[in-house]
């Protein structure tokens, strides 16, 4: 009897802490779930915390724009001058088409833009243009041969750009004429296209005949261009296909003596090669 009331005795008191065990693990995960939904709370609460002030705060609007120089034709105070509007604006909202947008209307030789974000209110840009290809001389009606120690240039899109001083890189010379009025710096001369012509006329000149380009001539509203060589020059135009001149050409050198030529080769015409 003793032994079975001990028994009986020690299986109430595991049950008892079995209970309480459960109900207290019960508890635990009830708590648990109640500290998940608070700490989802305070996660949402902090992200919208910071972004309302991050919309709203003062401490994001543009305080300063800092341009990096990769090239030296590019004139800092413009660019600042440019982007001016950008000043006071958030800076959190600003895109890099907002700054090319107002980048394009005095820069008409830019490249690329790239726009990054020092927070809290600092704008860096990064600015190209594009790459000088020749150097410009530009000829009036009135005026007769071609001026020394041009300051002019074109860009590889064909914009006039006149930088104020001679570049150090060792450029072909275009001299342009048949314009209507007087060319104004930022303004697109010629074509991309039609400087793509003019250096694979000048290229093949070279590799197929020999002769070497010594004078390039660029008439604006003709669309044509004047090849000097050492020997005579060469006249193209925009209207038939290089390599339809270049035919035409190459049967002129086979049918008429070089002797014959003393100034000029017409390859423009379709159907015939005239020379004086």
């Amino acid at each position: 009897m003793v032994q079975r009331r001990y028994e009986r005795h020690r299986k109430l008191r595991w049950d008892l802490w079995r209970r309480r065990s459960r109900r207290l693990a019960e508890k635990l995960g009830k708590l648990r779930k109640h500290m998940a939904v608070a700490a989802v709370g305070l996660v949402l609460v902090g992200i919208a915390g910071f972004f309302a002030v991050a919309l709203f705060s003062p401490l994001m609007r543009v305080g300063e724009v800092r341009v990096i120089r990769t090239n030296t034709r590019l004139d800092i105070e413009q660019v600042q001058s440019l982007l001016s509007p950008l000043f006071g604006k958030h800076l959190l909202l600003l895109s890099g088409y907002d700054v090319r947008t107002l980048l394009e209307d005095g820069l008409p030789d830019l490249k690329t833009v790239e726009a990054n974000k020092d927070y809290p209110s600092t704008l860096v840009v990064r600015i190209t243009l594009d790459p000088l290809i020749t150097r410009l001389t530009i000829v009036g009606p009135e005026e007769e041969g071609v001026p020394e120690g041009t300051i002019d240039y074109l860009t590889s899109e064909g914009v006039y750009v006149s930088s104020g001083r001679a570049s150090g890189e060792a450029l072909p010379v275009i001299t342009l004429v048949d314009w209507g009025a007087r060319p104004v710096a930022g303004e697109t001369l010629l074509t991309p296209e039609f400087l793509l012509r003019m250096a694979a006329a000048e290229r093949t000149l070279s590799e197929q005949f020999g002769q070497e380009t010594l004078e390039r001539t660029a008439f604006m509203r003709a669309q044509e261009f004047h090849l000097k060589t050492a020997q005579w020059t060469l006249w193209f135009d925009m209207r038939s296909s290089l390599d339809e001149q270049v035919g035409r050409y190459r049967i002129f050198l086979r049918e008429v003596p070089a002797g014959d030529v003393k100034e000029y080769v017409d390859l423009r015409l379709k159907d015939r090669v005239v020379y004086r």
